[in-house]
């Protein structure tokens, strides 16, 4: 009987969370009178009759930060509890808060390409959002931080489509670092086989130069896959994402030609294709020292090892077509 309870006392704590946050915005603005319409809310309204991709990928990057501007609340307010030994309200306001953010993190873990969703612009100049008939509101939980958060949904939507074309104010403003990529290098030696490598210090060794030109396209998806990933990551974390390196990890979702890039274990990912990098797992989880230094702007030599049992599934893959 203990596990239908705690499923009904997550939902209350949702709903509660869900109520009292829509209540403190409403109370830091003090007044009834709506917000101003922002560029945010002229992009959503953009988006509302875009595809219905664009319209998935639109709340994914909406309620992602939204999941991460709740995680962020509810660690400050934990900070609060543990310097506040008169009561225990920041507490309890910090276990709602997660609450609210497992809740908006299963929403987004559910949404695919076909996934429906509507978006609408409510009388106080909020963006709503149905999500496969799940109701969500674009908020932060302090309003007074509403348009920081709202400039970050933008950017990381816009990091994947061309939001010029939607709203005529759009300026892109990369302040990422940029990184010069540029095609793999081969060496090949008696003492080490095959090397497959980069300018900026990944090297993929071979056994031998069986089946190459299987091994020289596998390599060269792998490279392309990282750096791009590499730029995705720098726009996200320029923009005040937070990433666990030691919790950096693709999954697919079913159904889908994008992958779930897990950036902290708490809810916080991006979506991008990356089908060479989720075949092979091992690989991945190897090169995430190599990745963290480059997002960094570090220089880092890495040697890989028995790159033909890494990239066995591209490898045998080429070999079917």
């Amino acid at each position: 009987m203990q596990k239908p309870l705690l499923g009904y006392l997550r939902l209350v704590l949702g709903l509660i969370c869900s109520f009292v946050l829509n209540l403190v915005a409403a109370a830091e603005q003090h007044s009834n009178a709506p917000r101003s319409f922002s560029e945010f809310n002229r992009l959503a309204m953009a988006v509302s009759d875009a595809p219905t991709p664009v319209r998935a990928d639109f709340a994914v990057a909406a309620v992602s930060e939204m999941v991460i501007a709740h995680r962020n609340e509810a660690d400050r307010a934990r900070q609060d509890a543990r310097n506040n030994r008169a009561g225990r309200s920041p507490a309890r306001w910090a276990l709602a808060v997660d609450v609210y953010a497992a809740d908006l993190t299963a929403i987004v873990n559910s949404v695919t390409t076909d996934t429906p969703v509507e978006i609408e612009i409510d009388p106080q100049n909020s963006v709503a959002l149905n999500i496969d008939g799940k109701p969500v509101m674009v908020n932060f939980p302090k309003t007074l931080q509403q348009a920081v958060f709202e400039q970050r949904v933008i950017e990381r939507f816009c990091n994947l489509y061309r939001c010029e074309d939607l709203i005529a104010e759009y300026h892109r403003s990369d302040q990422s670092p940029r990184f010069k990529n540029s095609a793999p290098l081969w060496s090949f030696s008696e003492q080490a086989g095959p090397v497959c490598a980069t300018d900026d210090g990944l090297q993929f060794q071979f056994q031998d130069m069986v089946n190459l030109s299987r091994k020289k396209k596998a390599c060269s998806q792998i490279i392309a896959e990282l750096n791009a990933l590499t730029e995705l990551i720098a726009k996200n974390l320029s923009s005040g994402v937070r990433i666990d390196w030691n919790r950096l990890a693709i999954h697919p979702p079913a159904g889908e030609d994008q992958h779930l890039v897990e950036l902290d274990g708490k809810g916080g990912f991006i979506r991008m294709p990356l089908p060479a990098l989720a075949a092979t797992p091992q690989l991945f989880l190897l090169v995430r020292p190599w990745l963290a230094a480059k997002v960094k702007g570090n220089a880092i030599r890495q040697v890989v090892i028995n790159a033909d049992r890494l990239m066995a599934p591209l490898l045998q893959s080429a070999e079917n077509l």
